[in-house]
């Protein structure tokens, strides 16, 4: 299936604005597939969880395009998961 999605056809407001919801449960679903192709689905909303907070900061850490770029990668990048293991220890 071929990639029609262009991000430079959104004005520069946009791409450094917040990451949209369906960003971030599109990338939740993307990083938490296993091998065989099953869903993982409480690291999903882990995943989930640790993008959309992010993405609502005030400093708009996760921004329109950064959660796009993380689509290219291959696996979640350390930095998020670390803040997951984080709030874990913390709230467990």
């Amino acid at each position: 299936m071929e990639n029609t999605f262009d991000i430079n056809s959104f004005d520069k407001d946009t791409q450094s604005g917040k990451a949209t919801y369906n960003q971030c449960k599109g990338l939740s679903y993307k990083f938490a597939k296993k091998k065989d192709g099953t869903m993982d689905w409480k690291l999903q909303k882990q995943i989930y969880g640790c993008l959309y907070g992010l993405s609502k900061r005030e400093e708009h850490f996760l921004t329109f395009k950064k959660a796009d770029e993380l689509f290219s990668k291959k696996s979640l990048p350390k930095v998020y998961l670390d803040a997951i293991a984080l709030y874990l220890k913390e709230n467990s």
